[in-house]
């Protein structure tokens, strides 16, 4: 064998200097023990500080009622909007045939009830709750409320089944697959509970309500964060439902049953009805997923924290095992299974490796992130929707397109006040 020093080269000198780094301490010189030597005493881990909230101003929330209410007024006007679209008349030419600027005789009226009554479900359902309050002491408000559910669940059912009726009467029978589809829709998504479909944000007494409370328990946090990870879920799920269903009664069924010699511009409705569903979407997430709400979250995702996973090579510094009923500060590096993680935030109490804790933290540890990007989608609604309205030459166009925007300004000032805020 040649004479001579041995120099480590330079990669690995490299990959050693920056491991040796990974852990703070007095030992930061000695931690890699050779074979057969003691293995190094770690220092003590310094107290995790606990997070500082700052709380957000106090923005005023359209109540359900009022948004329910602003949004049955949005989806019926659209529907009309969308069978303007398809009736319209030509009834400003010499010799037309008729003086209304709609042909109503085509318009099939238990076709209208039909989406009136299931458009209206939620305000009717909120005027009732607001009259059982009043009438009703607090204690049976919870019981009144589910017999009210039930009642107006059973007169909306026998409604629409008596519409439906008729409706298949002059339609083929497979056109009914049209009028229950979202109803199908809601039925694998929520259950047979009817809960969802008449409450904009339901809670049963079996959950938790959506609350931070600032522990210094590593598993009271983590059990809060899966707590608000499945509300958030929910309501997410309650805001893409929402805005598909109102898209489809008010814009899409109109368009199902067109009679076979009625002629309309189908790139234009179908349009419609992607601005019905991107509005409706926009304007639910805002209401649901309010700054408040967002709070919790963003406060919540302050004491998680987050681990990255260290990729040790062929050095193995030495690191402490991970604990569930352990705060962890930041900088801690921890070995969990067979791998090695580095922890971030001022409190770190989730589990190394858990991919939804993750994602959890990369979302709401900056809440102006998620509005940033509801609001670059409101501007390109509204600046599409100017561009149209300026190159636009029918009248019912321009009357469609007005409406929209007036709707979708209000929204865009709302997010655009969150955003500010937060």
């Amino acid at each position: 064998m040649p004479g001579g020093s041995r120099r480590l080269p330079r990669t690995v000198r490299s990959t050693v200097t920056s491991s040796l780094q990974l852990i703070p301490g007095e030992i930061g010189y000695n931690r890699y023990s050779p074979l057969g030597a003691a293995v190094p005493t770690l220092p003590g881990l310094d107290h995790p500080t606990a997070p500082k909230h700052f709380p957000f101003p106090n923005t005023p929330i359209d109540s359900d009622l009022v948004f329910e209410a602003l949004m049955y007024f949005f989806t019926i006007t659209a529907a009309g909007l969308q069978f303007l679209h398809i009736y319209r008349s030509v009834w400003w030419l010499p010799h037309s045939y008729t003086n209304q600027a709609v042909n109503f005789y085509l318009i099939d009226l238990n076709l209208v009830v039909f989406i009136l009554i299931i458009l209206s479900r939620r305000v009717l359902y909120l005027l009732g709750c607001r009259f059982l309050d009043k009438i009703m002491p607090t204690k049976l408000s919870l019981i009144a409320y589910h017999c009210y559910r039930l009642i107006l669940f059973g007169i909306m059912l026998s409604i629409l089944s008596w519409c439906a009726y008729y409706i298949v009467l002059n339609h083929p029978i497979m056109y009914i697959c049209y009028l229950c589809y979202p109803i199908i829709v809601y039925a694998i998504l929520f259950g047979f509970s009817i809960a969802p479909f008449f409450e904009v944000i339901s809670w049963s007494q079996d959950e938790k309500p959506p609350l931070h409370a600032c522990s210094t328990n590593a598993g009271d946090i983590r059990s809060e964060v899966e707590n608000l990870k499945m509300n958030f879920n929910n309501r997410l799920k309650q805001i893409l439902f929402s805005s598909v269903f109102n898209a489809c009664y008010a814009g899409f069924i109109p368009c199902c049953f067109v009679q076979n010699f009625v002629y309309y511009d189908v790139y234009w409705a179908t349009q419609h009805v992607t601005f019905i569903s991107l509005s409706c979407f926009t304007s639910y997430t805002n209401h649901i997923l309010h700054l408040r709400y967002c709070d919790i979250l963003h406060r919540s995702a302050l004491h998680l924290g987050y681990w990255d996973k260290v990729e040790t090579r062929s050095v193995l510094p030495v690191a402490y095992s991970w604990q569930e009923d352990m705060l962890w500060p930041n900088g801690a590096l921890v070995r969990h299974g067979r791998d090695m993680y580095r922890a971030h935030g001022n409190t770190n109490a989730a589990e190394p490796g858990n991919a939804a804790f993750t994602r959890f933290y990369s979302m709401f540890k900056n809440p102006s992130i998620a509005l940033s990007g509801l609001l670059v989608l409101q501007i390109c609604i509204v600046l599409y929707q100017l561009i149209l309205l300026i190159r636009s030459v029918f009248w019912y166009h321009i009357v469609s397109l007005m409406f929209l925007l007036f709707f979708n300004y209000y929204i865009l000032f709302k997010i655009g006040r969150d955003y500010l805020v937060s």
